[in-house]
């Protein structure tokens, strides 16, 4: 029993021993395996690191502006008290009434409106007999939430915003401030204005002209669009009860020089349906001083255009929101549609966008701000275009029908007009 014992444990052992070289074969496998991971990976790392990958991604450089443009409406006398305050008083739309019908002019296909403000806004109410008879005006600011909806900026140089004296009028740019209503102008008399003794010795408001800074549509080189600012120089030229002195005119030159700029005066003849010789002269030496075109109101009429050495003047758009009814002719206005094209170099028009926005932060120090930082003005190209709208029968404004559009394309010698202004 111990011999056959023996002999079967003998017999066990070569076959264990045949079974360690597959286990180390096993083992050499895996760890080769191993090593070849962990070298894939360590080249992976590697090529990564120096990105050598393709799909690796690499910072792209901020998008360059290549140009700017933007679709602007210059529209005429703007006010919303007296009897157009009764009629909004009265219905049920109260504030909202005198603009409840602006959107037939698509205020959302245009970056701004800009227009003429005649009276001051305060909260000193109304008198029907000053208003009536001297007319002394007053316009109530919670009118100016449904304004700002659509206009950008308002021409604050007539012979009406001045009539709650200097503090109304420093009370009219605070409400407009509150609201996001840019300004620009001064009503500071230039003749024997009866109806604003206080404000003609206010000297510190004397200066006609000031800065806007308007949105304005880049287009990027990668093709997309954004919108920013850009600073344009727009000045008053007050003349009812006078001409603008020679002050007034050499400001619009030294705007000129600077930034592209925008006169709006404030006179003719009331309730003419032409433009005389006085303002003809005027509004041709403001071309002659640099301004960009001349977009005047006051007679409360629309009265013809012309171009001038390839510049546009309108002598009068009329009445755009005003509550006069009495003939056909005081409730219908021109308003105008600029577009413009801006184009410089990408880095100039970088600077002139963050001196836009500077602009709105800072309105008195704005125009230094523009010429310290002595950039040459950009090309700007205009095209305009108008359309007719009216307020007749209820006071509300709104676009005119087709007769009138082409009532008041005769009136403005549109298409004379057109053919002599740069293309």
């Amino acid at each position: 029993m111990t011999q056959q014992k023996t002999a079967h444990t003998k017999s066990q052992q070569p076959d264990r021993n045949k079974k360690k070289p597959v286990i180390l074969a096993g083992v050499g496998f895996s760890a080769i395996v191993i090593i070849g991971l962990g070298l894939f990976f360590m080249l992976s790392t590697t090529r990564e690191s120096t990105g050598s990958e393709t799909n690796i991604p690499v910072a792209q450089p901020d998008p360059k502006i290549t140009q700017m443009d933007a679709k602007y409406l210059f529209v005429g006398t703007t006010f919303w008290g007296r009897r157009t305050n009764k009629n909004a008083r009265a219905s049920e739309l109260g504030v909202k009434y005198p603009f409840s019908q602006l959107d037939t002019l698509e205020r959302n296909k245009y970056q701004a409106w800009i227009g003429g403000l005649e009276c001051p806004v305060t909260d000193n109410g109304h008198n029907d007999s000053e208003e009536e008879k001297i007319f002394k005006f007053n316009c109530d600011p919670d009118y100016l939430p449904e304004a700002a909806k659509y206009f950008t900026a308002f021409l604050l140089g007539n012979n009406h915003a001045g009539n709650q004296g200097l503090e109304g009028l420093r009370t009219t740019r605070s409400y407009l401030e509150k609201n996001g209503i840019q300004y620009f102008g001064t009503p500071k008399r230039t003749g024997n204005d009866p109806n604003d003794p206080e404000h003609a010795n206010d000297e510190a408001d004397a200066n006609n002209c000031g800065v806007l800074a308007l949105p304005v549509i880049a287009t990027l080189d990668d093709g997309k669009t954004e919108q920013l600012s850009f600073p344009f120089g727009f000045c008053s030229a007050h003349g009812v009860y006078g001409v603008p002195g020679e002050d007034y005119q050499q400001n619009v030159k030294t705007y000129a020089e600077v930034l592209p700029t925008i006169v709006m005066p404030h006179m003719g003849a009331e309730y003419k349906t032409s433009h005389d010789q006085l303002r003809q002269n005027i509004y041709r030496r403001l071309i002659d001083l640099g301004a960009d075109a001349v977009i005047a109101d006051h007679p409360h009429t629309v009265q013809d255009s012309e171009a001038y050495k390839g510049k546009l003047i309108t002598y009068s758009l009329g009445n755009f929101m005003f509550d006069q009814t009495s003939n056909n002719e005081v409730p219908r206005s021109a308003a105008i549609e600029g577009n413009i094209t801006i184009t410089a170099s990408s880095e100039e028009l970088e600077k002139w966008n963050t001196l836009g926005e500077k602009c709105l932060k800072s309105k008195t120090a704005c125009f230094e701000m523009v010429k310290d930082a002595n950039l040459a003005k950009p090309t700007i190209k205009w095209s305009y275009d108008y359309h007719a709208t009216t307020s007749a029968g209820n006071r509300i404004t709104r676009l005119a029908d087709q007769a009138d559009q082409t009532s008041i394309g005769r009136r403005l010698n549109w298409s004379t007009t057109l053919a002599g202004l740069d293309k």
